[in-house]
């Protein structure tokens, strides 16, 4: 029997080897189907947004690229984020270990079986 911990949406399912200590560490692990398909919205906009500048020949700056990704996501109906948060990267990678480790000491209690 495998557990999957903490919230992650996203993982090799099929896998006997369960999860790993990369996947704990990316943010898009914990989104789930409905999320995920949003979010690969929001960039398939993006990318069209450069193909036509690239089209276009039109020169985009880091300040250009930045603001326009703002109106991609105030046109969508997103709030800006407009402060760095209270959870620092750091202090979530540091979280998601601990639980990693929760994790695999939950799954000492369930031995897999071969097949």
């Amino acid at each position: 029997m495998l557990l999957y911990p903490f919230g992650m949406q996203s993982y090799d399912k099929k896998s006997n080897i369960g999860i790993k200590k990369s996947d704990v560490s990316i943010a898009k692990n914990y989104l789930n189907e409905e999320e995920i398909k949003l979010l690969g919205l929001l960039v398939e906009q993006y990318l069209a947004f450069a193909e036509t500048m690239a089209q276009q020949h039109t020169p985009m700056y880091m300040k250009n690229w930045i603001g326009r990704l703002d109106n991609i996501l105030q046109l969508n109906g997103r709030k800006l984020l407009t402060h760095a948060g209270k959870i620092s990267h750091q202090m979530a990678l540091e979280k998601s270990n601990r639980e990693l480790e929760k994790y695999k000491e939950e799954q000492k209690k369930y031995p897999l079986k071969a097949a």
